[in-house]
């Protein structure tokens, strides 16, 4: 068994700034759990704090109920994988492998039999007796994993193991990690930056904004109920759609559309008359007929991005909106205040030019709603 609880943890630098605060989570007993975020949000100091590197400015920390504070690393029982390998190029692949086990003087035989094991478990075995620099990026890195997994720790802490690797093998990588861990059963902890990763990976991920924790969720969770406009735009690619709306008694104004809110859709809308922060995922707009009905916005094509299997269209509604409070702005990075845009993932079949005018229509169930001030999801009282 291998539980992970933070609870309160906090690191505070001399001068004053927090790198985390307040991080309270429960990391389960053979989970494949993810931190993510983007640079300098304290993921990777969060990571050194679970291991020992970093020291706690407050809170507590706990392995299977024993606090870890004042516990120096070499005795927590946990194994890491930093992004550069850390592997040492005058030794073969077998022998890097090994050097755990040379270090606790285990027998030789039993060495032996680990370095063999886990080499075969990774795909090594025919390059034991190789150095690093004639290996590949992602031969490197198994040996990096290598030397973690022959341990056998109670715990694995990935600091962005897939960094350094081009595209194809970090998809290839990720496919890998993810089998590997299933097999072993180990409670693992992975920091990235990547949300594609973060998704295709964890079993329940932790995503943090400047050092706080904004959701802790599965996948799935993330994103289709995200708890604030923060989370909303960095899970999901192309990001969430931010336009700010008006609800009145019995409609729903956005610019250059307007949804009509029946009598039992307007009671489950915790919130009364006034501005919203409105979401909408690229997928849940499709190309409709300016006469469709409620929920259709029309605009012009200003940029299409062809992916092969996915097209993805910017509609500039041609309307300026008011921005949303700074608070809430900044929650929404790379959305522009000053004028209403949308981006469209449709079949790539659909016939689209450039500078044409469209429309496109969204259904009242496909919206995610938020306080215009605060940021936060409100929460729907009636499915609608």
């Amino acid at each position: 068994m291998a539980e992970i609880v933070l609870e309160g943890v906090t690191k505070q630098f001399a001068d004053g700034n927090y790198a985390v605060r307040e991080a309270s989570f429960t990391v389960r007993d053979g989970e494949f759990f993810i931190l993510v975020g983007p640079s300098g949000c304290g993921k990777s100091t969060l990571l050194n704090m679970i291991v020992g590197l970093e020291e706690m400015t407050s809170g507590n920390l706990y392995l299977d109920g024993r606090s870890m504070r004042g516990v120096d690393p070499k005795d927590r029982d946990m194994a890491m994988v930093f992004q550069s390998y850390a592997i040492y190029p005058h030794m073969s692949v077998g022998e890097n492998i090994a050097f755990p086990l040379r270090l606790a003087r285990l027998p030789g035989a039993e060495i032996d039999s680990r370095v063999a094991e886990v080499a075969e478990l990774l795909g090594l075995s025919d390059l034991l007796e190789r150095k690093p620099e004639s290996l590949s990026g992602g031969q490197r890195q198994r040996v990096a994993m290598g030397r973690a997994i022959v341990r056998r720790p109670k715990v694995f802490l990935l600091d962005e193991p897939l960094s350094n690797l081009d595209a194809q093998f970090r998809s290839q990588m990720r496919a890998e990690l993810a089998r590997l861990q299933r097999q072993l059963g180990t409670t693992t902890v992975y920091v990235t930056h990547d949300q594609t990763e973060a998704m295709t990976l964890g079993d329940r991920v932790a995503i943090l904004r400047n050092g706080e924790v904004q959701q802790v969720a599965t996948p799935r969770e993330l994103y289709s109920r995200p708890a604030n406009l923060f989370v909303a735009g960095f899970i999901g690619t192309p990001p969430m759609n931010v336009l700010r709306g008006e609800i009145t008694a019995d409609r729903l104004v956005l610019p250059t559309a307007e949804l009509t809110l029946a009598t039992d859709q307007r009671r489950g809308l915790a919130l009364p008359d006034g501005p919203v922060a409105v979401g909408i995922r690229p997928e849940a707009l499709i190309p409709a007929s300016r006469e469709a009905g409620s929920g259709v916005f029309e605009g012009t094509v200003d940029l299409i991005e062809w992916l092969g299997a996915e097209l993805f269209v910017h509609l500039d509604l041609g309307v300026a909106t008011r921005p949303l409070p700074r608070a809430v702005s900044e929650m929404t990075a790379g959305v522009r205040a000053d004028r209403a845009r949308l981006i469209a993932r449709l079949d790539p079949r659909v016939p689209v030019e450039e500078g044409q005018r469209l429309s496109l229509r969204v259904d009242l169930d496909a919206l995610h709603l938020f306080g215009p001030e605060s940021g936060f999801a409100i929460p729907r009282q009636s499915a609608i």
